[in-house]
């Protein structure tokens, strides 16, 4: 099972610490208030390497021009610190292909 989730995430990042992601990336729709489409982004979903709890999970969104947009209500219990290394290590990863 575990290797079948290792497939599915074909993206892999490693931070400064070593510490190793997989991510998925798939658009989502940012609606108003009144249901209507604003804008569409890229939502990067990322799970920890190792983390056979499946507790770590960190969503984050990007815009079509490379600038990333923090959606409130969600990562409100991971570390600031995470979050940036994360955005920092795809940027990276981006540029390199």
């Amino acid at each position: 099972m575990r290797d079948a989730l290792k497939n599915l995430f074909s993206n892999q990042i490693t931070l400064e610490d070593n510490s190793q992601f997989y991510y998925t990336i798939k658009p989502y729709e940012l609606t108003n208030a009144l249901g209507n489409v604003i804008a569409v982004l890229q939502e990067y979903n990322f799970t920890k390497e190792g983390d056979n709890t499946g507790q770590f999970s960190c969503i984050l969104y990007k815009t079509t021009e490379g600038n990333w947009y923090d959606v409130a209500e969600t990562n409100k219990i991971i570390d600031n610190s995470v979050i940036m290394a994360l955005k920092l290590a795809v940027d990276t990863h981006e540029l390199a292909h």
